[in-house]
């Protein structure tokens, strides 16, 4: 664990708790819960908006998307406006929101 703390995957992502890295080393087994590395925006407009910049490694981020716009037509997620992916396969360190 002093060499290396915990895995470093792909597509970034932030690994929640250390339960699981420490099972891993000690067992071989672990459970790790990754989650989206987001960020907080305003726009032109004033508004607020969310900025994903790492999704957890082997997560679809269509699949992400389309959940999103899904809830938000459902009403569950009532203040949500708008779901754009605006990522770019060429950039490197491209985000979505």
């Amino acid at each position: 664990m002093k060499v290396l703390p915990g895995p470093d995957f792909p597509t970034g992502g932030i690994i929640c708790g250390k339960k699981g890295i420490i099972d891993a080393y000690t067992t071989g087994k672990g459970h790790l819960t990754v989650r989206a590395k987001t960020s907080i925006d305003t726009d032109k407009k004033g508004r607020e908006r969310i900025i994903v910049t790492e999704i957890p490694y082997m997560v679809v981020k269509t699949t992400i998307v389309s959940k999103i716009a899904e809830c938000v037509q459902n009403d569950t997620i009532a203040e949500i406006s708008d779901v754009r992916d605006e990522s770019d396969r060429k950039a490197c360190g491209s985000s979505w929101s």
